[in-house]
């Protein structure tokens, strides 16, 4: 699925890189527009439902409920699951609202489905850390999902595909950010 570059000289790396992210990032222009149409309603506006085999724990410090999970854990929210060995759920006593899932797993998976398959997001990596930001480029306060990849992280999203050690990517803009080093398949949209 994922074909990276060998390479055999060691000065041709940084061309490599430089011209790889330049792609990435204009793989990232291209994808949102096209995605919007097809993204459904946000996810970040639906409870949160999760499962574990193993024990858990909940504390309370200040205003931040911290739900630890262990043993074929799986968070839900909306259309996203996350699956993985361990899970922390971090949520805002006053309000209801979450802060923050952080999964690890050997490795940890998310997968956002979709009505269009060319939407459907399946990603991988040791930890992926979730949660909700403001859109900033919006004068509204829209929650927008976003899922960070941390470690051996491995994402495709239709038939575009990237394995790097990091990939951040907001779920309803199509935006992804990587830093690197990173390999991959860019595809156009059907």
């Amino acid at each position: 699925m994922l074909m990276a570059a060998s390479l055999t000289s060691a000065r041709r790396k940084p061309v490599l890189l430089t011209a790889l992210h330049c792609l990435l990032s204009l793989c990232c222009l291209l994808i949102p527009a096209a995605g919007l149409s097809a993204v459904a309603p946000s996810d970040s506006t639906e409870d949160i439902l999760y499962s574990a085999d193993g024990g858990g724990s909940i504390e309370t410090v200040g205003n931040v409920r911290t739900t630890t999970l262990r043993g074929n854990v799986r968070i839900q929210q909306g259309l996203i699951v996350i699956f993985g060995d361990t899970a922390t759920l971090e949520q805002d006593v006053s309000s209801g609202d979450l802060i923050r899932v952080t999964v690890e797993g050997e490795p940890a998976r998310f997968v956002r489905n979709a009505e269009d398959s060319a939407e459907t997001i399946n990603g991988s990596s040791t930890r992926i850390v979730y949660y909700n930001q403001t859109d900033t480029q919006s004068n509204s306060q829209v929650l927008l999902s976003v899922v960070e990849f941390q470690g051996q992280a491995s994402f495709t999203r239709g038939r575009t595909a990237l394995e790097c050690s990091q990939i951040k990517h907001i779920v309803e803009t199509g935006a992804t950010d990587s830093p690197g080093p990173c390999s991959g398949v860019l595809a156009p949209i059907e």
